[in-house]
């Protein structure tokens, strides 16, 4: 059973929640990518460093999708 007050199991169900980042792989490459999250349940725009792809995550829907 999950304990409601342990930092590593806020974490894992809203990812960016403590530590201000977390880390999504591009739909595009593949490329591992450390992301800042600014609202854990909401939706941001990010583009990939290596292959300049862009992404749209949804948190609160844990997904990401290629734009």
């Amino acid at each position: 059973m999950l304990d409601p007050l342990d930092p590593m199991a806020i974490e894992a169900c809203f990812p960016g929640t403590l530590t201000g980042e977390t880390e999504v792989n591009c739909p595009h490459c593949g490329t591992l990518l450390t992301v800042p999250v600014n609202d854990p349940l909401g939706q941001e725009s990010y583009r990939c460093c290596k292959c300049g792809g862009g992404m749209l995550v949804n948190w609160a829907a844990g997904s990401v999708k290629a734009q």
